[in-house]
């Protein structure tokens, strides 16, 4: 049920509450970049009132004015979202902060828009993808630094808006694989066009670490299983990333691992829960460092304009190991790399931290 409450939210909007929470809780999936537009589509009402503090040991940031930060979580009780929030504001020094947590709130487009039109803010910083969708919709032309939205790429472009990426680097997530899996020559990966910019990237990162990136650009899902046929016979694994048209929905991604288990291809993916699913390692970003790394973006903004680039990667990672998987399919494993690990899953025992 909880697998198929999530994939309800791929390639829809950040209004639709169940799925948004879901989300928020295990950063399961791919969503795509369809984000726009949605928080004017009606059933959004109030139900949260916004929480505001103000930081006083923090020190102004200049002699004419403090500068003034709105921070918005789109749900402050979900542990990934308050760590993100915690490391933001034991970073952030100088701005005045004021809260606003959209937990149960389904009309958050009204309520940052009276705060939005009653004060004055410096920056805006957002947390998951309802409040950067609702932050996106209202759009007030100042600097928006976001993190946690699984559909970062969708923001790439606008001139306003600065983030810290859902998941590792491609080349960080290649290079963790050939340490923890030595024989790993041939990587396969399904990729939709609006990966092909991550693809080209990681197919240098490929050459540089002496494996051959094996990619297939597949255009719907109805593609998904005669594409990962034809690439099977050519890769020692398959390499799961955040993609709308691969990740369509819970039915093709499991029949994805049900045929990887079939061959006996190991999976490696870019977020934890996909371990669960039968993935032997996941490179997952490290949530407070998302949110260390947005404070600094954002005080570089105050302080001095636009950092250089719009997008950082997240330079912390959480290394989750599926020992059973390992075992089960006779994969040669680097022992030496147990000390990079965070948790190790084993079929025989109970998770480990």
């Amino acid at each position: 049920m909880k697998f198929d409450l999530i994939f309800t939210a791929i390639g829809r909007r950040p209004c639709a509450m169940s799925a948004e929470k879901l989300l928020a809780v295990l950063l399961l999936a791919a969503v795509t970049f369809w984000l726009s537009g949605c928080a004017s589509s009606g059933g959004l009402g109030s139900n949260v009132a916004a929480s505001e503090s103000d930081q006083s040991g923090h020190a102004t940031t200049n002699n004419a004015s403090i500068n003034r930060v709105l921070l918005v979580n789109t749900n402050n009780g979900i542990e990934r979202y308050q760590s993100a929030q915690t490391a933001f504001m034991q970073t952030l020094h100088g701005p005045e902060l004021v809260q606003v947590d959209l937990a149960g709130d389904a009309n958050p487009v009204d309520r940052l828009q009276d705060i939005l039109n009653d004060n004055r803010f410096d920056a805006i910083y957002c947390i998951g993808a309802k409040a950067l969708g609702a932050v996106d919709y209202i759009d007030k032309g100042i600097p928006v630094v976001y993190s946690s939205v699984l559909n970062w790429r969708r923001f790439a472009g606008q001139s306003n808006y600065f983030g810290v990426a859902s998941e590792v680097a491609p080349e960080a997530q290649l290079t963790w694989f050939r340490y923890f899996f030595p024989d790993i020559k041939k990587v396969g990966v399904l990729y939709s066009a609006e990966n092909s910019k991550l693809i080209a990237d990681a197919s240098q990162a490929a050459k540089n670490l002496a494996i051959e990136l094996v990619a297939e650009q597949i255009d719907s899902p109805a593609q998904l299983t005669t594409k990962l046929a034809a690439m099977a016979s050519k890769v020692d694994v398959f390499w799961l990333i955040s993609d709308p048209v691969v990740l369509s929905s819970p039915e093709k991604t499991q029949a994805m691992f049900s045929y990887a288990q079939q061959k006996k291809i190991p999976v490696v993916s870019y977020n934890r829960f996909f371990v669960e699913l039968g993935a032997v390692l996941s490179i997952t970003a490290d949530l407070p460092t998302t949110g260390r790394q947005a404070a600094l973006m954002l005080q570089k903004i105050i302080s001095r304009g636009a950092p250089t680039g719009s997008i950082q990667f997240p330079a912390g990672t959480t290394i989750t190991l599926n020992m059973g998987k390992v075992r089960e399919l006779g994969i040669k494993l680097n022992e030496g790399a147990f000390d990079a690990v965070n948790e190790i899953i084993d079929a025989q025992a109970k998770p480990q931290n």
